[in-house]
């Protein structure tokens, strides 16, 4: 049995933030209409906002008539609107709202696992987090939000919060199947170690996509592009280790029906990839499982559901929930549709923010660093 592998931040870094994390917590803006801005303690003249931009409890929000805001904080959704000016310590409270096992639960813990993401690289000095932890790009108010709080003195120091307590995952990892038993393979693996493989560098080749439930229709098979004109060769092999499949192919991705090789539904198949050239590289092994695609539908149709949030009027916030909701029952690749179509739909920094988190939490350093720098 393998293991996905899970992302862990250095010790240092947690125990720093799991320190200040226990004064104050983060406002996420996950949606606006008309002119939002927020404006920081202390201050008079506030920045607009957009999705994404994170704000420190006693920083205000100002809205134009008609304009509205919807904000996570302490575990619960608002909605902000009908008033000039909301203050976020009376709009959020301090004390954080019962959990409950549904959608506005998960989706509340990957969206801040996305804001420490972003928040500890830009302390580690990451190059592709300061556009969006500054607010550069947008003004969309991390630079009067969490981003750079160690100059204002309002206690966030170098990021937000160990998570470990609250299970989102950059504390004790997300996704980390060891004590489940359910047999997802550490095929995936942390590429930010060697950077090979990557756009046409390296001497190293790593399979991406799928990995997890997929559903029996035609699939694209994704994988990393090595240095030089190399060919591929993509195998899939059932659970005796047959070959059931295999095809060639001149770029770093091929589409394949599952639909017509017939696989059972149910059972699991394993999947590599290995350069034609004299090289021979090949990659490590992914483990997917074709399944109906009704169940995939019932995923998606649960969470929405059991949101007690108005789904339906909130069309970006709803992609994201149904990516979570794919995620967490491990139709991995669809998931990754699902945030980067949002991605090209959407605008602000929420929808790159998850979508590069996504990435992050199952080893892909350069596919999330690329999720942040195509906002």
């Amino acid at each position: 049995m393998i293991m996905k592998k899970t992302i862990f931040f250095s010790t240092a870094l947690l125990l720093g933030t799991a320190m200040v994390a226990q004064e104050s917590q983060p406002v996420v803006i996950l949606q606006t209409t008309g002119k939002v801005s927020l404006v920081s303690q202390g201050k008079k003249k506030g920045n607009p906002v957009a999705a994404g931009a994170v704000a420190n409890p006693p920083s205000s929000l100002m809205l134009s008539k008609d304009a509205s805001a919807l904000v996570y904080c302490g575990g619960q959704y608002k909605t902000i609107k009908d008033t000039e000016k909301a203050e976020l310590n009376s709009v959020c409270g301090n004390a954080p709202a019962a959990k409950k096992l549904n959608i506005d639960y998960d989706l509340g813990d990957k969206i801040m696992a996305a804001v420490d993401m972003v928040v500890v690289a830009n302390a580690k000095g990451d190059g592709w987090a300061r556009g969006v932890a500054k607010g550069k790009r947008n003004g969309d108010g991390w630079s009067s939000g969490v981003g750079e709080k160690s100059k204002s003195g309002d206690g966030w120091g170098a990021g937000i919060g160990d998570k470990s307590k609250s299970g989102d995952g950059w504390g004790a990892g997300i996704g980390d199947k060891s004590k489940s038993g359910d047999g997802w393979g550490t095929g995936v693996g942390d590429k930010s170690k060697t950077g090979d493989g990557w756009g046409g560098k390296g001497y190293s080749i790593h399979a991406i996509m799928p990995f997890g439930n997929v559903a029996d229709e035609e699939i694209e098979f994704q994988w990393s592009k090595p240095s030089g004109n190399s060919g591929f060769q993509v195998v899939i092999k059932d659970e005796t280790g047959k070959v059931v499949y295999q095809i060639t192919s001149l770029d770093s991705f091929r589409r394949i029906d599952l639909k017509v090789l017939n696989l059972e539904k149910g059972k699991g198949y394993r999947w590599q990839v290995w350069t034609t050239d004299s090289r021979k590289l090949t990659s490590e092994e992914l483990l997917f499982v074709v399944q109906k695609k009704e169940e995939r539908q019932a995923v998606v149709d649960q969470a929405i559901k059991s949101s007690s949030l108005n789904l339906k009027d909130l069309p970006e916030v709803k992609s994201l929930a149904e990516a979570v909701a794919l995620e967490k029952e491990e139709w991995f690749y669809d998931a990754a549709k699902r945030y980067a179509s949002t991605q090209q739909k959407g605008s602000g920094t929420l929808v790159p923010m998850m979508h590069a988190a996504f990435w992050k939490r199952y080893g892909f350093s350069s596919l999330s660093e690329k999720a942040i720098r195509n906002q």
